[in-house]
């Protein structure tokens, strides 16, 4: 089966990332349901072996969703740096997935129509790509 750009994988911190999503929620919100989250204890956790076995699996779009840079919990999400987010992008490049692919959103505690237009944005710009 091969994916579509509605397949989408979004790795959530458990603090700022997911409370986003459970505002969404709780506010009724609709994005669709084939977003599919995975609640990580922060973005620090989240390495490039995920994010290849997320695409590997069929997804269509990886986001990764977390705290803003100087409001993490553990005082850890500058180690899912930019730096390490670009060279996941450059492997998505060369195995011809596209670097538009993966995304990197920040948003503020809580922040569900945040979330709803980013996943929303995200897969309609991953349809465009293709």
């Amino acid at each position: 089966m091969s994916p579509t750009a509605a397949d989408i994988v979004v790795f959530a911190c458990n603090w700022d990332g997911l409370s986003c999503i459970e505002a969404a929620a709780q506010s009724r919100l609709n994005y669709p349901p084939s977003v599919k989250v995975i609640r990580v204890s922060c973005l620090s956790r989240v390495h490039s072996g995920l994010i290849l076995k997320a695409f590997e699996l069929g997804a269509g779009g990886v986001m990764l969703l977390g705290c803003e840079p100087d409001n993490c919990y553990y005082e850890k999400d500058d180690r899912f740096n930019v730096a390490e987010y670009e060279k996941t992008r450059g492997v998505l490049g060369l195995l011809g997935l596209g670097t538009d692919r993966l995304k990197l959103t920040r948003l503020p505690r809580c922040d569900g129509e945040g979330f709803v237009k980013q996943v929303t944005d995200f897969i309609d710009e991953i349809e465009q790509a293709s």
